[in-house]
């Protein structure tokens, strides 16, 4: 019986152990600020950066900004495929567009433009902003 009590108490004190060792870090502040965004109306053949900028209060192991569309290759269109940045705890990312084509049939009349920013910190936590931006490419 005493050993009985052994093991339970040998249990109780690995579990409280995994439990304190593991305990979940602070969540990170993050603040994303648009620095510039994206006109309302652009004309053929004009371009634009969407530029942000992203803080922390702990260091992040990477940040990405890309852009995404509704109309791949139609409307407006991203010059480069998006920007990154390594190691900190801030960036400026940008993301450059073009004026490609008219929007006049697309739903609505403007090419809703996507612009996703994540910063991917340790332990697997990922703080994510998206921007949305309607522009009329008459």
């Amino acid at each position: 019986m005493k050993r009985i009590f052994q093991h339970f108490f040998l249990m109780l004190v690995m579990v409280l152990t995994v439990g304190i060792t593991t305990a979940a870090a602070p969540v990170p502040v993050t603040t994303f600020t648009l620095v510039q965004s994206l006109p309302s109306t652009m004309n053929v053949g004009e371009t634009y950066t969407v530029v942000v900028q992203v803080e922390s209060d702990q260091e992040f192991i990477s940040a990405m900004a890309l852009p995404s569309f509704q109309f791949p290759g139609k409307g407006v269109v991203a010059v480069q495929g998006g920007d990154h940045a390594g190691r900190g705890t801030s960036a400026t990312l940008e993301v450059t567009f073009k004026a490609k084509s008219p929007t006049a049939k697309m739903p609505g009349g403007f090419a809703p433009v996507f612009v996703v920013v994540g910063l991917r910190y340790g332990g697997g936590y990922v703080a994510v902003q998206e921007y949305v931006f309607n522009v009329t490419v008459p």
